[in-house]
């Protein structure tokens, strides 16, 4: 076992902004995609949409926290144990999933034209339940 651990605090914070943005991503697919061709959007779709940004800007306030600290430190703790090496790889792609779902995010709401615009948010959506898993795969055991 790896002996960098997160701090409480920053494993509540990250853990809470995760699960928010999974259930409110989750949510807001099953709304939008559960109705009739030709219904209205719900009323609870634009909620659900602030409630995944505002969890998506305290995850970035407890990632950039991580990548102050917890990386650094692990990159070079799993340099000199090379029995960690693994941990290195699930942080790396664990940081990549992470800088993909920002992207895509910001793509979604700045850039986005209506033609690419379902299968970028599929992508999206993808990307943050294979982030989670990730996420879970990096956990020392």
């Amino acid at each position: 076992m790896i002996p960098l651990k997160l701090p409480r605090w920053q494993k509540r914070w990250l853990y809470g902004s995760a699960w928010l943005l999974l259930l409110s991503g989750t949510a807001w697919l099953l709304w939008h995609y559960n109705r009739a061709e030709d219904a209205l959007p719900s009323p609870i779709e634009p909620w659900l949409m602030r409630l995944h940004g505002a969890a998506a800007f305290a995850a970035l306030l407890g990632l950039g926290a991580v990548g102050g600290s917890h990386v650094p430190a692990g990159w070079r703790l799993t340099r000199r144990h090379h029995r960690h090496a693994g941990q290195r790889s699930t942080g790396l792609v664990l940081i990549v999933m992470a800088a993909l779902c920002i992207l895509t995010a910001y793509a979604l709401y700045y850039f986005a034209p209506e033609g690419i615009r379902s299968p970028l948010g599929w992508a999206h959506a993808a990307l943050g339940v294979c982030a989670a898993v990730a996420w879970w795969s990096h956990r020392p055991d």
